[in-house]
């Protein structure tokens, strides 16, 4: 390693003495250059870089202690390393060298030429090593600025591209009501005046979904709005929903008659639909997609399960374990099927603050089983995980 060293130091034969130890070194190259005074010093290193500054501490003029200071006052792009050289082993010259920025002290008559390279050394790398952290500081600070652009940016589109979203669902919504009232009764079938308002509710929902992903992206999710519910009744409704326009066959089975409990309606809703759209989704027209709502013990009244399976073509085995995190998807989807990879994050994450769990079982080719635990009142612990491929046990 080859060193640039500045020795300032008014004795001629102090700096043949550093300059022999320094260059007689086998193990690397030292290019001394020797000043008798402190301001010739910091004319010299504002001049060159230098690695490290070899300072006398009893000079004419500036002593050592002020030149130190001095360095450490400027605006350079670089100080040396500083070493401080004193004729006694006072503590109090060694502190205020210290305090002051140099990185090591020496006495005079009492250092070995080795004890001199090696403090030399070890005040470069200290200095570097502090320039290292110091530009890796910057470098982060930069770069989380960059993102917090990024990031506003982004909401601004966000918020552009789900107002230009939600005007087309708006006419969607009101054209399909205008037609509700302006066809007779007796001109619509149930099934058209059912589809109609299946198009309505449809339309309302999208304008809630963008609305919460909308929050979500700028960190601004709501609470849980905690009210009493029938979990039956939400599935009943989105599988009716279902029935009507996907080419599968849906099948309920109830283990239990109570599936209430005091959950987040939208929040609950979103989570089925992604589960329900998943499999849909995932596996061919004319399979089936099953559901099952049991009844669970535990305290203080219990929990609900809901299963959703369906025989699509399942999850790889080392898929699994990251199948709730935010933009995975499994290895097996084709580009032609559609989707972000958030929905089961943002399912899981939504259980989650229910106090629930959210657990997959899956066979590649041969289906998918999403399970949801939901205590029915807030009394359980928020928090608790379950996005492993923790197997469950089915129901009878």
């Amino acid at each position: 390693m080859s060193l640039r060293v500045l020795l300032v130091d008014d004795s001629p034969a102090d700096r043949l003495a550093v300059r022999r130890a320094l260059e007689r070194d086998a193990d690397g190259a030292w290019h001394v250059e020797a000043v008798s005074t402190a301001e010739e010093a910091l004319a010299r290193i504002h001049a060159t870089p230098l690695d490290v500054v070899l300072v006398d501490y009893h000079l004419p003029g500036m002593n050592g202690l002020g030149l130190v200071r001095e360095l450490h006052s400027r605006a350079l792009d670089a100080v040396p390393a500083v070493v401080m050289l004193t004729g006694s082993g006072s503590e109090r010259v060694a502190v205020d060298a210290m305090k002051a920025g140099a990185q090591d002290y020496l006495v005079k008559d009492t250092f070995s030429a080795e004890r001199l390279r090696r403090s030399l050394r070890s005040a470069v790398d200290r200095v570097r090593m502090a320039r290292e952290l110091e530009a890796r500081r910057v470098q982060a600070e930069r770069a989380e600025q960059a993102a917090r652009e990024a990031l506003a940016v982004r909401d601004k589109l966000f918020a552009l591209a789900t107002h230009d979203l939600k005007g087309p669902l708006q006419i969607m919504a009101l054209n399909a009501q205008l037609l509700s009232r302006q066809l007779a009764p007796s001109v619509l079938t149930p099934t058209q005046a059912s589809r109609l308002e299946h198009i309505v509710r449809a339309a309302h929902r999208m304008g809630e979904l963008i609305d919460h992903f909308l929050e979500v992206t700028r960190g601004e999710e709501q609470p849980l709005r905690r009210e009493p519910m029938d979990l039956r009744a939400l599935v009943g409704s989105k599988l009716h929903a279902l029935e009507a326009a996907a080419r599968h066959r849906f099948v309920l089975h109830e283990r239990g008659k109570d599936f209430t409990g005091s959950w987040d309606v939208r929040g609950l809703e979103r989570v089925l639909e992604n589960l329900l759209g998943n499999a849909v989704k995932y596996s061919a027209p004319g399979t089936t997609v099953t559901v099952r709502l049991a009844e669970e013990p535990g305290e203080p009244v219990g929990r609900v399960r809901l299963e959703v399976s369906d025989e699509g073509i399942g999850i790889p085995t080392d898929d699994l374990p990251f199948v709730f995190e935010r933009f995975r998807r499994g290895r097996n989807v084709t580009s032609d099927i559609a989707g972000s990879g958030v929905g089961l994050a943002s399912a899981r994450h939504m259980v989650e603050l229910h106090g629930g769990t959210i657990q997959v079982e899956s066979q590649e080719g041969r289906g998918t089983t999403f399970t949801v635990r939901l205590p029915r009142t807030d009394s359980a612990s928020v928090g608790a995980s379950g996005g492993g491929p923790t197997p469950s046990a089915p129901l009878s």
